[in-house]
C-alpha cells in the first residue's frame, strides 16, 4: 500500500506546508506555546502523526471552510474550529462516496488518475462530528506565543469561508476565498456584486499587512500583491460585461462562466490566464447582481 500520503516542504523556521494525496495544501503554523494547523486535507493518510513529528507543541485545527478537500482530517484532532456558516456544507461533503469521488478525480481532473486510484472508503478518515467543533468568528485572533493568527471574512467561495493573516510574517492564506482560478458558482455562493465587496473590505483590512499570499492549491505566486486588485478587476468586468465567458462544469454538472480565458498549464496542473494575469472567477451568469 502507498505509504507517501503526504509531501512537507518547511517554508521558513515558523510554517511547515503539508500536501495530501489529493494535491492540496495545509500549512501547519510553530508558536512558543501551541502550533496552529490551517486545514487538514481530504482525510487520507495519518495526518496526526505526522504532525506530531512535525512539532511537540499542542495543537489546534483553523479550517478555511467546509469543503472536501479542506476540512476532512479534522476528526483526527481534538480542538477544531470552523465558522458555523460552513457546517451545513461539511456535513454534506462528510459523505464518503463523495469524498472518494473526488479524490478520485471524478469530479475535477483525471478520473484515471493512478496517483489516487488506489484510494479507497475504508482509507478515508471519519468525520468529526459537527456538534465537536469550536466557533471561529471574523476578527478572532489566536496566540500562538510570538506568532498569532487572525481570522478575516472570506466569504462567497462558501458562506462561512475565512482568510487567514500571519502579521508576524507578513503572509496572508487566501485559500480558495480569493485564487486564481475561484469558484463562485455553488448555490451557496452570494452573487458576484457581494463577492466583490467582500474583496473591497479585505484589501482594506489587509493593505500593507503581507508580502506573500498562501494558496491551498497550484503553486507560488510570483507577484502575490498583486492577487486581490486581479480578481476585483475581474468581478468589476463581470459586471460591465467585460468577460469572455468559457463554459465550464460545475460541481452537480451545470454550466457556468470562466470570466476570463484560460489555459491548462501541463506543468503544474493547473488553469492559468491566457493574457499572463493572474486572477480569475468561475461564476453562475445568473448571480452575477
Amino acid at each position: 500500500m502507498r505509504k507517501d500520503f503526504f509531501r512537507v516542504k518547511e517554508i521558513n523556521s515558523r510554517l511547515i506546508r503539508i500536501t495530501d494525496v489529493a494535491d492540496t495544501h495545509m500549512y501547519l503554523v510553530l508558536g512558543d506555546n501551541e502550533s496552529a494547523l490551517l486545514d487538514t486535507g481530504v482525510g487520507v493518510g495519518d495526518l496526526r502523526d505526522l504532525v506530531k513529528k512535525l512539532t511537540d507543541k499542542p495543537v489546534k485545527v483553523l479550517i478555511t471552510h467546509g469543503h472536501i478537500d479542506h476540512a476532512m482530517g479534522a476528526g483526527q484532532f481534538e480542538k477544531v474550529y470552523m465558522n458555523k456558516k460552513d457546517h451545513d456544507l461539511y456535513i454534506e461533503h462528510s459523505d464518503p462516496d463523495i469524498r472518494v469521488r473526488y479524490i478520485h478525480g471524478v469530479l475535477f481532473g483525471d478520473p484515471e488518475n493512478p496517483e489516487t486510484a488506489f484510494v479507497t472508503k475504508e482509507m478515508l478518515q471519519q468525520p468529526k462530528p459537527i456538534s465537536e467543533f469550536h466557533p471561529m468568528n471574523y476578527g478572532d485572533c489566536f496566540d500562538l506565543g510570538g506568532i498569532t493568527i487572525k481570522a478575516l471574512d472570506g466569504h462567497g467561495h462558501t458562506p462561512g469561508c475565512t482568510i487567514f493573516l500571519i502579521p508576524e510574517l507578513r503572509m496572508l492564506l487566501t485559500g480558495d476565498a480569493c485564487n486564481p482560478f475561484t469558484f463562485l458558482f455553488d448555490e451557496s455562493c452570494p452573487s458576484v456584486t457581494e463577492y466583490r465587496e467582500m474583496l473591497l473590505n479585505l484589501k482594506k483590512e489587509t493593505d500593507g499587512a503581507y508580502d506573500k499570499i498562501l494558496l491551498n492549491h497550484g503553486g507560488d505566486l510570483e507577484e502575490p500583491l498583486k492577487l486581490i486588485d486581479s480578481v476585483i478587476d475581474v468581478c468589476d468586468d463581470i459586471l460591465n460585461g467585460n468577460t469572455a465567458d468559457e463554459p465550464f462544469t460545475g460541481f452537480h454538472g451545470e454550466t457556468v462562466n470562466v470570466a476570463k480565458a484560460m489555459i491548462l498549464d501541463m506543468e503544474t496542473g493547473y488553469f492559468r490566464r491566457t493574457d499572463g494575469k493572474v486572477g480569475n472567477v468561475v461564476y453562475n451568469p445568473s448571480n452575477v447582481r
